[in-house]
């Protein structure tokens, strides 16, 4: 049925977060008893433990749903509105953000209905009982006129509906249209910093002479700018490196973060000093070691190769260095 997939899968914005329907998790540990006795567990992003059992809440069908797309002449524009619509009490399930170089390679693919020459465009859904849906939905209106928005649509039917999310949803996979690779980043920022890291970033793309699309969950201020190369030029990987890291500086200068949600890893470990002092590396680190003594979770992973962390989560550099893990 077109639409139930997308409602058994909540959006983040309505549930507090990536995880705000799960109500409990009980965690297993590495060790003699189950997870793989003895070997380390590489594709995982947690490093204490694996969560084996979750309770989640059930959401209800709603009575209305309501879902608009509004187009900007300026991305600028459209991020001052992203924080506006929330002002005005409006409490969307979904907004998100699309910019013009997203949205020409998205409509080509997909036929989402998303007008090419938009410098960018806003996707906010909302549900609920339908006389407050329909408040908000007048709210978001006003709210993006007043913004400027030279188009404001809204989808009519559960089939248009699912073209407007498909065109989201899709974003990432259109970008090979425009480059054969692609390094998607994950900084965040406070909602009002928008359209200043927006203009930032494509400072830094001019820079470093890359062009970079962005896509993202404007509503929390989470960031997916996507730095777009071709792996086979000459120094382009380290280029781009250098281009995302400026860019979650520049994120973390604001008051933001350098993951809102795809974690840390390996890419982003020696950035964490831009938001931890020694002190509270070493804490955590201590933390990690009683939970997971053998660093069979994610080694390597997460911490800056220090000697102090490196000494305190169990001699990771040799252990990431026998499983082949570059660190650098």
């Amino acid at each position: 049925m077109p639409g139930l997939r997308r409602h058994l899968q909540p959006h983040p914005l309505a549930s507090g977060g990536p995880f705000g329907w799960v109500r409990g998790k009980s965690f297993g540990r590495p060790g003699p008893i189950g997870l793989r006795p003895g070997g380390p567990l590489r594709r995982l992003r947690g490093t204490l433990g694996v969560a084996v059992e979750a309770e989640v809440r059930l959401i209800p069908k709603p009575e209305a749903v309501r879902t608009l797309s509004a187009t900007f002449p300026d991305i600028t524009l459209a991020a001052e509105a992203v924080n506006r619509v929330l002002l005005a009490g409006v409490r969307p399930i979904a907004l998100e953000m699309m910019d013009r170089l997203t949205i020409q390679a998205v409509e080509p693919a997909v036929k989402a209905g998303y007008p090419p020459e938009a410098e960018a465009v806003l996707l906010i859904e909302v549900e609920g009982l339908r006389e407050a849906v329909d408040v908000q939905a007048d709210l978001i209106r006003q709210v993006c006129q007043a913004h400027r928005a030279r188009e404001i649509w809204e989808a009519d039917n559960p089939e248009a509906r699912e073209r407007l999310w498909a065109g989201r949803k899709g974003a990432l996979g259109a970008l090979g249209r425009l480059a054969p690779n692609y390094c998607l980043q994950d900084g965040v920022v406070p909602r009002t910093k928008l359209p200043w890291i927006l203009r930032r970033v494509a400072e830094h793309g001019e820079r470093y002479g890359f062009k970079i699309a962005n896509v993202f969950h404007a509503g929390d201020g989470n960031l997916h700018p996507c730095i777009l190369f071709d792996e086979r030029e000459p120094g382009a990987k380290e280029r781009v490196l250098e281009c995302a890291g400026a860019i979650l500086r520049d994120c973390v200068d604001v008051g933001g973060s350098i993951t809102g949600e795809h974690g840390v890893g390996l890419e982003k470990q020696n950035w964490m000093p831009w938001l931890f002092t020694e002190a509270d590396l070493e804490a955590m680190a201590r933390l990690k070691r009683c939970f997971n003594p053998k660093d069979l979770l994610n080694p390597g992973k997460v911490f800056p190769t220090t000697k102090s962390c490196v000494e305190l989560s169990g001699d990771v550099l040799e252990k990431a260095e026998k499983l082949g893990i570059p660190l650098v």
